[in-house]
């Protein structure tokens, strides 16, 4: 008996625990089934929605998805396509081509100085030891077509790009080229190696990546720099200028910024399905190792990505709506965008990562415009100057017998600016800041406070000035 007592009395202790544990769960239990269902109810709402914007996408943009965009995309025949010359010529350099003393020596040289001796013996001397990388880049002045290799990845941010990545090596022999010829006095095969150059970019075609269009525009500020050069140098052809001008008129309507970021937005809806999938982390896409609370936030996110879905897409929708509308009223619209972004709600995860930079893209795209609208000006302006042998006094004198219209400035939506100075006549547009600095250029069509972007011509007998260490002797 006693045995029994002492029995019950060491259980007792534990009844009104387990009862307040049942209780409990009990408790749980019934708030788990209303958040549950209130769960389930958001998600089917939220899955909704992004079921309704994907159809609308589908009604307004037909073919949108990366696997449209990529089948739809231009078909260049083998003997038109100028990515296969590209990659043949840049097959003839070494990888690690130009040497370094290149940048030192040639870099942001006055256009109408010719090289020093020195500079001049060593640059010949490397280009006679690539000539056959050169040969084989000049082919590309007939060829303004191109499509390079470009598979994409199941994730397609880990897509790589290593035949577009080498343009820049056939950019850069082909701008030495030009500087080489422009030394010897050769304008008009400068010229035709502008245009090669030009088509070495434009071989990037419509491919719908940022990173693609970007190199392309490179390879464009590049071309547009050694035109200045050599209409500082020399008076070529009227007929070589006329075709050059052409195919940079057509370069100013080619919609790079709009075809990457369809691609962009088709690209990365694809990667945010393999995430829902679990294909994909989230830390892969922060490009770094997170803390537990981060790394728990992302895992109560992931049951339920939707929502940032569906406000990646309707921010995608938004920017490029925004790209089409005339270039001068984009800053102001870019500016609302990124405060939008960095306003976001936290648990915006995928949207947070994916969208900044592509709000940057848009000056860049703005600034070669306003080099390539200078450049088709700058080479109408010269042909008139051979024909009547005087400056025009506007660029609406040009109309329209060497221009069609005078191109505006992406800036400011106002024709682009056309100034006689001293010793010849400069074109310019007014740059991001959107004040007129009468013309005061920056090297290398670079942005700063106080300068603008455009191109100078000089008077016939200002061109070819000799290097600054020849000058007091001439």
């Amino acid at each position: 008996m006693e045995t029994q007592i002492e029995s019950l009395e060491g259980e007792s202790p534990r009844r009104p625990r387990l009862r307040w544990l049942k209780r409990a769960g009990y408790a749980l239990l019934i708030l788990a089934v209303p958040v549950g269902l209130m769960y389930f109810w958001i998600g089917r709402k939220e899955s909704d929605k992004l079921q309704e914007m994907l159809a609308d996408l589908d009604r307004r943009e037909p073919g949108w998805r990366l696997e449209q965009i990529e089948a739809a995309r231009e078909f260049v025949p083998d003997d038109e396509n100028g990515a296969r010359i590209v990659m043949a010529a840049v097959g003839l350099l070494s990888s690690n081509w130009p040497p370094n003393e290149f940048q030192t020596r040639f870099q942001n040289l006055p256009p109408e100085v010719q090289l020093a001796p020195a500079d001049f013996a060593v640059l010949r001397a490397e280009m006679f030891r690539v000539q056959p990388a050169v040969e084989a880049a000049r082919k590309l002045a007939d060829m303004p077509r191109g499509r390079h290799r470009l598979e994409y990845a199941r994730n397609p941010i880990a897509t790589l790009l290593p035949d577009q990545s080498k343009c820049r090596a056939a950019f850069l022999v082909l701008s030495y080229d030009c500087l080489l010829l422009n030394q010897i006095e050769d304008g008009d095969g400068a010229l035709r190696s502008c245009r090669a150059m030009l088509n070495a970019a434009r071989s990037l075609g419509d491919e719908p990546i940022f990173i693609s269009q970007l190199f392309r525009t490179s390879g464009v500020f590049m071309a547009c720099q050694s035109i200045e050069r050599t209409l500082a140098q020399g008076e070529p052809l009227p007929e070589d200028m006329a075709s050059l001008q052409k195919l940079l008129e057509d370069e100013d309507a080619f919609p790079g910024l709009l075809l990457a970021l369809r691609g962009e937005r088709a690209a990365l809806h694809q990667v945010i399905e393999c995430v829902k999938r679990g294909e994909v982390s989230l830390d892969d896409l922060a490009g770094s190792r997170s803390s537990w609370m981060e790394r728990t936030a992302r895992s109560v996110w992931s049951m339920d990505a939707r929502r940032d879905h569906a406000l990646f897409l309707s921010l995608m929708a938004r920017r490029i709506d925004e790209v089409q509308r005339p270039m001068h009223e984009q800053a102001e619209l870019e500016k609302a965008f990124e405060r939008d972004i960095r306003e976001l709600p936290k648990n915006a995860f995928l949207t947070h990562n994916l969208i900044p930079a592509i709000a940057k893209i848009g000056e860049s795209d703005r600034r070669k415009h306003a080099v390539v609208r200078c450049a088709i000006a700058a080479l109408a302006v010269e042909r008139y100057r051979q024909a009547i042998k005087a400056w025009p006094n506007d660029l609406a004198q040009l109309c329209p017998a060497y221009l069609a219209a005078v191109p505006v400035d992406p800036f400011d939506g106002k024709p682009l600016r056309y100034r006689r100075v001293a010793d010849g006549v400069v074109l310019y547009s007014l740059g991001a800041d959107g004040v007129d600095n009468g013309g005061a250029l920056n090297a290398g069509f670079n942005t700063a406070p106080g300068k603008d972007i455009g191109i100078r011509l000089w008077d016939a007998a200002q061109r070819r000035q000799p290097p600054p260490e020849n000058r007091k002797a001439k």
